[in-house]
């Protein structure tokens, strides 16, 4: 896998309306393909929830939590695709509220007239939360076991809240929630205990990359925060010409129709078997992801930097879950239910997703190196100018012996410069970037 700074979104991953949907989005409201796209992965996630779990192995279960990052400078129409994209889910979440209105007052009413003792009061369903503090974000999943989504305008207002009451607790917290390990809480107001046993939080929200270098660098890449999200960037066409032309209402009555039809589906299965239903991949289909995945940790292990090789471990589990995804995408676009083995096809269109969110990472892994005041040993950064425009690793420790330097300090260097100083050729074989 190569980086480049025009990366196009793979869009033959998505059934054929849903690829419509995403064109004519471009064509008719100028909403950036990767955007619209990603969203509707999320989306998805979000209608998925806690129902169903893809199973790789015994003992080892993926939920397909999503963090989604959209990044791209000022104006450049990151905002709304994702109001767009989130109408369905955002119309549910008002309409339950509006519901739990409704039934919370009829409930103060009974209680008001001596009624209401035996009624149980009324927990608001619901799906979307923004500005949340930790421990109300507890509150409303406990009431809403099955799904919710942190929707954010601005994604470093999320990072930035973290330290705001409960300094490095909430990093945790997320970190633990992007792998659905269970949550304890303590209020800080009681001796309560607030608990989920098994979370399920999207989070999605627009950032700039300027921004996001600020924002998780330091400590947030070093123990993988950083790695953990999604980022979706424009494809490099930023023209945004307005035109006459209105999104389709068919195509929007489509995915309003596809999501509910999801969520409606996927509860239904959990209230059947009251625990998540399991789907696994066929035989050819869980080869085509293990001989991938053990591809490009080969490569990435010789040729990548330390910091590529974090990105795409954190990108194998993402591509486990855009398998779960796809699959149910699939199924919504048909409107019917399948078997609950996941086919070849459906593996490698979550290959080509897995990919394009891997060069978008290393993106900020340059953005971040730029910011970076560089800071080397004197003789480090004589050794390097002393090397040849094309070398291997023995004639690099040759010349490196001469300015003092061991045979492993020479191959850790050769091994941090990768991308950074050399091009990798092949086995021991460099070329200096000019």
């Amino acid at each position: 896998m190569e980086t480049s700074s025009n990366i196009t979104f793979p869009l033959c991953a998505f059934p054929s309306k849903m690829r419509s949907f995403i064109k004519t989005a471009k064509e008719t409201l100028n909403f950036p393909t990767p955007y619209t796209a990603s969203s509707m992965l999320l989306v998805f996630s979000l209608a998925i929830g806690n129902t169903r779990v893809l199973k790789v192995k015994d003992g080892w279960t993926v939920k397909p939590i999503l963090f989604l990052a959209l990044v791209g400078e000022a104006g450049a129409n990151k905002s709304h695709p994702i109001s767009f994209v989130m109408k369905p889910v955002l119309r549910l979440n008002h309409e339950n509220l509006d519901k739990y209105r409704k039934d919370l007052a009829d409930y103060r009413r009974q209680l008001s007239s001596g009624n209401g003792a035996a009624m149980e009061k009324p927990r608001a369903r619901q799906i979307i939360v923004s500005d949340i503090t930790a421990e109300s974000l507890i509150d409303v999943h406990q009431n809403n076991p099955r799904r919710l989504c942190l929707y954010c305008d601005e994604l470093a207002g999320w990072v930035g809240s973290f330290n705001r009451y409960r300094k490095g607790a909430d990093e945790q917290m997320w970190l633990s929630i992007y792998s659905g390990e269970p949550l304890c809480v303590n209020r800080k107001s009681s001796d309560d205990i607030l608990s989920i046993a098994s979370p399920f939080i999207d989070v999605i929200g627009a950032i700039q990359p300027d921004v996001l270098a600020e924002t998780f660098s330091g400590n947030r890449q070093s123990n993988g925060f950083l790695y953990r999200i999604l980022q979706a960037r424009s494809d490099g066409n930023t023209k945004l010409l307005w035109n006459e032309n209105g999104f389709p209402p068919p195509l929007e009555d489509y995915w309003e129709k596809v999501v509910r039809w999801t969520i409606a589906t996927c509860d239904k299965e959990f209230d059947v078997f009251e625990t998540p239903s399991e789907y696994h991949f066929s035989e050819d289909a869980a080869f085509c992801i293990m001989s991938w995945q053990n591809t490009q940790e080969e490569f990435l292990e010789s040729a990548g930097t330390s910091a590529q090789v974090e990105v795409f471990r954190k990108i194998q589990d993402y591509a486990l879950k855009f398998a779960l995804i796809l699959h149910t995408m699939e199924e919504a676009d048909k409107g019917k239910t399948r078997p609950r083995e996941i086919g070849i096809e459906t593996a490698e269109r979550a290959i080509l997703l897995a990919e394009y969110y891997y060069q978008t990472a290393c993106l900020s892994l340059e953005d971040i190196e730029e910011k970076k005041p560089q800071k080397y040993p004197k003789k480090h950064g004589d050794f390097i100018l002393a090397l040849p425009y094309k070398f291997d690793t023995s004639e690099a420790i040759r010349i490196g012996a001469q300015f003092g330097l061991s045979t492993s300090t020479v191959n850790r260097i050769l091994k941090r410069g990768k991308g950074v100083f050399f091009i990798w050729e092949a086995h021991g074989r460099y070329e200096k970037k000019l």
